[in-house]
């Protein structure tokens, strides 16, 4: 007999194999047989399908070599057999109470529910500058509410809702565009502040570099898509003053936040390091012609 799937956990793996046995351990798959778990990996992590091969519900999603995490979401969410898909990433390691929360999510209402994301306590500079850059914003303590964004890192979704946009989906899960397009249709995103993961970072400071630099570019194409060759032009000529706002932004988002401050100096030489990538990226994908 076959149980219906209630929901689709889908772990983009990029170079952090070394985090799943924690991830499995809070995930505990064995007591969540209406669970599929999919784990979407490429060669730069080799031994994903041996460490997930106890579970008879946890599944590789063999992804093509170089694939960024959103397109390995997307791979994931085209073979999910539940209508409702959890993401994350194999950077961040779920709370214990993570797949109760998920299955206790009413996405009537919501095409997207979000939660936060904390850091690690043993961080280094670098991995704090990565946490900084990414996830500031949903770092504890929040509040359940009505949101303009959530990290897909952390999130639920209706896959009903994904599906529609193929045009946009045949390029990967690129949240922000998806986001865009349901806020366009009058739907709304949730926080919860119940569901919770933590960031554990695996990147080396090379493939952070590399990977800020091919996010930023989609950033830039997909705004180029939208928007007039005049701002266009006026993009690319501000391009090079992208690191120093962003660093600012940051910066008033943390001592807003107050709980990291005393992390902040040590983490701001990386920040620009890795803001400088991800300017270069953006201005990269202005530069692109439109498509």
């Amino acid at each position: 007999m076959n149980n219906k799937i209630l929901l689709s956990v889908i772990i983009g793996v990029q170079y952090a194999q070394d985090n799943l046995d924690a991830i499995l351990l809070n995930l505990n798959p064995a007591a969540y047989v209406d669970v599929e778990f999919l784990f979407c990996a490429t060669d730069a992590d080799p031994d994903t399908l041996n460490i997930i091969s106890a579970f008879n519900n946890c599944h590789l999603v063999t992804c093509k070599n170089g694939r960024l995490i959103p397109e390995m979401w997307g791979d994931g969410i085209k073979v999910a057999k539940s209508e409702k898909v959890a993401l994350s990433t194999a950077h961040c390691i779920p709370a214990k109470n993570w797949v109760d929360i998920l299955l206790a999510t009413d996405m009537e209402q919501y095409p997207g529910v979000g939660g936060a994301i904390e850091n690690d306590a043993t961080s280094s500079p670098k991995d704090w500058a990565i946490f900084f850059l990414r996830y500031i914003s949903f770092s504890p303590p929040q509040q359940s509410r009505e949101i303009h964004e959530i990290a897909a890192d952390n999130a639920v979704y209706r896959r009903d809702d994904i599906l529609e946009h193929d045009d946009l989906l045949a390029k990967g899960f690129w949240e922000p565009s998806f986001h865009s397009r349901f806020r366009n249709k009058g739907m709304a995103l949730f926080l919860s502040s119940d569901l919770v993961v933590t960031h554990r970072n695996c990147y080396t400071a090379g493939q952070f570099f590399k990977q800020r630099l091919a996010h930023g570019k989609e950033f830039g194409l997909a705004r180029v898509r939208e928007i007039s060759t005049v701002k266009r032009l006026l993009l690319i000529v501000l391009s090079p003053a992208l690191p120093i706002l962003f660093l600012k932004k940051i910066i008033l988002s943390v001592k807003q936040h107050g709980a990291h401050k005393s992390k902040l100096l040590m983490a701001t030489p990386w920040l620009l390091v890795f803001l400088l990538a991800w300017g270069l990226g953006e201005a990269r994908g202005y530069l692109s012609m439109k498509k």
